[in-house]
């Protein structure tokens, strides 16, 4: 089985790199992969140039996902996923800082396996991000698949 992946679809730079951080903290050998927008998200997942090689750009666990981003945003994304994969087959976890107060409600009804709001500081951020990967790919890690990774 091959080491897990999360893919990180955020255009933010600080907080992908944050994220970046906190996950591979959180568990070790964790393969992670940055998406700088809804569109190069998209391009990753359907593994069209320059994603096209799945050894280095393997199928995420989990992604993810923020909603507000420009052109194509995380509720695009998300309806991209849902008909292409399934909800059930492709993990993502929404972590935004969108004030809408129905982003919830749409974003679960699009597929979405859980759904946070971005703190406002570094710190709870990089909590936050560690709480979801443990939740999501914790199993994974307990399974042994990370092999040669530790």
């Amino acid at each position: 089985m091959p080491d897990p992946t999360l893919l990180v679809i955020e255009d933010a730079r600080e907080h992908a790199i944050l994220v970046r951080v906190a996950a591979r903290r959180a568990l070790p050998g964790l393969g992670v992969r940055v998406a700088g927008d809804g569109r190069e998200g998209i391009a990753y997942l359907a593994g069209t140039p320059p994603f096209q090689d799945r050894r280095s750009h393997p199928l995420p666990s989990l992604i993810i996902l923020d909603l507000i981003m420009p052109e194509i945003d995380g509720f695009e994304v998300l309806r991209w996923i849902k008909e292409k994969y399934g909800a059930e087959k492709m993990p993502v976890v929404v972590l935004t800082g969108s004030p809408d107060p129905g982003a919830e409600t749409k974003s679960m009804a699009l597929g979405a396996s859980a759904f946070y709001l971005k703190p406002t500081d570094l710190e709870g951020l990089g909590k936050i991000v560690r709480e979801i990967v443990e939740a999501h790919l914790g199993e994974e890690l307990l399974a042994g698949s990370f092999g040669s990774a530790y």
